[in-house]
């Protein structure tokens, strides 16, 4: 029987009391129309310094990748040894954004993976467009998906005010229907 690696990684992170939420193509099935993904993107809120834990917690299973990247945005990834699925890891950020964001993450019952968190609609569309920066035609379609499937409720005065704070207010402009 192959593991639900997702499942899996998202049961440990709880277990060691690391909190976190799913962003990138798997959160879109929570608001919208979901994509295939090859893995499942998680945000934890853990400073890298104390990745210890995580490799502690994963290594017998799990080919660990530790952090990697500059700035604001580490990434790892664990790789199952068995079977298939890699989950990627985003840790380090802590600006006013970030926490705003993890403060904001909605439970939500998964069809696949069960009770999990996942990061909010605004969050999501705001993630989106700073991590692909305007360029990356997969992920402007997919917050236009998020904007057009959710009009009624999405919150853009939070949208605009952190489009700000991440230099992004250009890119969210062109996306906003006239009528909002």
């Amino acid at each position: 029987m192959e593991q639900d690696v997702a499942a899996d990684v998202i049961r440990r992170l709880e277990r060691i009391g690391v909190d976190y939420y799913i962003t990138g193509s798997e959160a879109l099935a929570r608001y919208g129309e979901p994509r295939q993904t090859a893995d499942i993107d998680i945000v934890l809120d853990l400073d890298p310094r104390h990745f210890s834990r995580i490799e502690r917690a994963f290594k017998s299973d799990y080919v660990v990748n530790p952090p990697i990247g500059g700035g604001t945005r580490k990434i790892a990834s664990l790789v199952a040894q068995t079977g298939l699925g890699k989950a990627d890891l985003i840790l380090g950020r802590r600006d006013a954004w970030a926490r705003s964001a993890t403060a904001r993450r909605e439970s939500w019952d998964h069809p696949r993976l069960g009770r999990v968190w996942v990061l909010s609609l605004e969050d999501l569309i705001l993630a989106k467009l700073e991590w692909s920066e305007g360029v990356s035609e997969l992920q402007l379609r997919d917050c236009s998906n998020l904007i057009r499937t959710n009009a009624g409720t999405v919150d853009w005065t939070y949208l605009e005010r952190f489009a700000r704070v991440l230099g992004i207010e250009e890119i969210l402009a062109r996306l906003r229907p006239a009528s909002s």
